[in-house]
């Protein structure tokens, strides 16, 4: 007899999970997800290109009954809502992000608010929604991110449509049977393509925004049950898997563990015990996630050995080698991953925080990265040239370790575990006010945020939170 699918799997235990099944830890970090994209969505108001998608939004999808767009009293439809809204959390930078290419929160936040606020849910029903999506993510993108990019994917809005679309099946009530239709239909809705940074385009900038509509499409669609999914579309021969990842029988083609194989049964086990959301990290530079680590621990060194910048001979940033060849090997970003780049390679993040002691937070200065006087720095640029990678397969992801030395001949050195990246919500919330020079309400409007954030769990309905995140910046 066949085993329950990987869709059939996950869609038992969405149904069935409840707000009271989570525990205490659980629940913080998903208020943290929460935090964290509601700052976003406030300083995401200051792209000149978001605000555009939300105007267009409500031109072509204005909807008098339907859900609110951030910044806007003005409403769409459910799926216009979720798109304008996750392209103001994309456009702040402010992503979270689970192993170096996964970015759930642009996709998430906003995909489980517009279905909470047309299907009056409670903040416990937001929380359960957000878990589970968040999950399914985590679970099915685990070990499969670096084969997935490798074939020229851009895993994010891959493996978030999915969560987004199980999500939304939730809040709209969905039976097991039209949960397992939803991912099936959001398999056939993922789409994200890694050549446009490779090639001069900026397509990535509407990757999460599409991949939030296909979700809330995927859930709406397998709700009118017109559409009968595939039972084994994710691990079925010509399923999900063998389409992202090359194969449907585990095999790795690259992997951040050094890995070759994944049993596939692997994905499923402890569902419900052990939550792999709990290590999702956020990123706070408005720059990739691989470089949050070495910004943080080239800070650390500078204030702790008082180092000074004419003093420094050469720096050695030891990184996980798939780090070093973003997003993959099969194509990477730069052709030499050694040359030092202005403003996109870790030679220049590292020798930025060596000159200055830090580096700008999103949201600390509106006109970063873009200011000609940071990019141009002729420091900066000089240490860039000292600033060396050191690519290690054995080294664990966003865990880098630095070496200095001095012309004076001495040296230090100090590891940044990943673990000290997964924040719960106070520790996050402590680091968001360092963007408050582009938040949206100043400080009383992030406190209020942040309380209202805290109890969300208390709330009837999502209209206080709508309310916060309409004010005018």
């Amino acid at each position: 007899m066949q085993s329950p699918s990987i869709s059939r799997q996950f869609a038992k235990w969405a149904f069935q999970l409840r707000y009271e099944d989570l525990s205490p830890e659980v629940i913080d970090k998903i208020k943290a997800f929460i935090m964290h994209g509601l700052t976003g969505g406030m300083l995401g108001i200051h792209s000149h290109h978001a605000k555009n998608i939300a105007a267009l939004t409500l031109k072509e999808e204005s909807h008098l009954h339907g859900a609110h767009i951030f910044h806007h009293h003005q409403k769409a439809t459910r799926i216009g809502a979720a798109f304008a809204n996750s392209e103001l959390i994309h456009a702040s930078n402010l992503f979270d992000s689970y192993r170096m290419l996964n970015h759930p929160g642009p996709v998430m936040i906003p995909v489980t608010l517009a279905n909470a606020e047309f299907e009056n849910r409670s903040g416990k029903e937001l929380i359960t929604a957000l878990a589970i999506g968040y999950e399914f993510i985590c679970r099915l993108s685990d070990d499969f991110i670096p084969s997935t990019a490798a074939r020229g994917f851009r895993p994010g809005p891959i493996y978030s449509t999915l969560g987004g679309a199980l999500a939304s099946g939730k809040l709209l009530g969905l039976s097991e049977d039209g949960l397992v239709s939803t991912i099936a239909l959001a398999a056939n809705f993922a789409s994200g393509l890694n050549e446009g940074p490779r090639s001069g385009g900026n397509e990535l900038l509407i990757h999460e925004p599409q991949a939030a509509r296909n979700a809330v499409f995927a859930a709406m669609m397998a709700r009118e049950g017109i559409i009968k999914g595939a039972e084994y579309t994710i691990e079925g021969d010509a399923g999900f898997y063998n389409a992202f990842t090359g194969n449907n029988q585990g095999k790795q083609s690259y992997s951040f563990k050094n890995q070759t194989h994944v049993d596939l049964a692997s994905i499923t086990q402890g569902l419900g015990q052990d939550y792999k959301l709990l290590t999702l990290m956020f990123r706070m530079y408005p720059l990739a996630g691989y470089n949050q680590p070495v910004i943080e621990l080239m800070k650390e060194m500078v204030f702790k050995h008082s180092i000074k910048a004419t003093d420094i001979e050469a720096i050695k940033v030891s990184m996980n080698w798939i780090e070093t060849l973003y997003p993959s090997p099969e194509f990477p970003r730069h052709k030499n991953w050694q040359e030092p780049q202005p403003l996109t390679t870790t030679h220049y993040y590292a020798a930025y925080t060596a000159v200055h002691g830090s580096f700008p937070i999103a949201g600390s200065d509106i006109n970063h990265p873009n200011a000609p006087s940071r990019e141009l720095d002729p420091e900066v640029l000089s240490m860039m040239k000292r600033v060396s990678l050191v690519p290690e397969k054995d080294r664990a992801m966003f865990s880098p370790s630095i070496v200095v030395n001095l012309s004076k001949g001495q040296t230090f050195q100090q590891d940044y575990p990943y673990e000290r990246m997964v924040w719960s919500l106070e520790q996050l919330s402590k680091r968001l006010l360092d963007c408050l020079p582009s938040f949206a309400g100043g400080r009383s409007g992030f406190d209020k945020l942040h309380q209202t954030v805290q109890h969300i769990d208390t709330l009837p309905n999502m209209n206080e939170v709508f309310r916060l995140m309409h004010s005018a910046p």
